[in-house]
């Protein structure tokens, strides 16, 4: 996160959501995991695309689940976050809390996208 995040606006400038291309071709350019490619999806959209489904198979209910997830690990549970707020929290000293949450996968996408807790 602490990488993706700041490059999305840097590419594509500050929007509501990002595309699926977008995230996809900045986490590749970044080498970033892609096994957790629906994570990111899922910070930097809060909507369901063609893309999220032909792509990776994200329902709207699927992406709300992903995102409740990450609500509740870093957004204090708060589902309407977008795109802007993760990238807020991505920057240098931008992390301002949330509580720690001991989900193991969730452990595992934060230290893959390089987010401190």
């Amino acid at each position: 996160m602490h990488q993706l995040g700041p490059e999305l606006p840097k590419r594509y400038g500050m929007t509501d959501q990002y595309t699926v291309m977008q995230i996809e071709a900045t986490a590749s350019a970044l080498k970033l995991n892609m096994q957790y490619l629906p994570y990111a999806i899922a910070l930097y959209r809060h909507e369901e695309s063609v893309n999220t489904r032909a792509r990776h198979n994200i329902s709207q209910a699927f992406l709300d689940v992903l995102r409740a997830e990450i609500a509740e690990a870093i957004f204090n549970g708060n589902t309407e976050f977008r795109a802007a707020d993760a990238i807020k929290i991505s920057m240098p000293n931008g992390w301002k809390g949330g509580r720690p949450n001991g989900h193991v996968t969730s452990q595992a996408v934060w230290h893959t996208f390089g987010i401190e807790r």
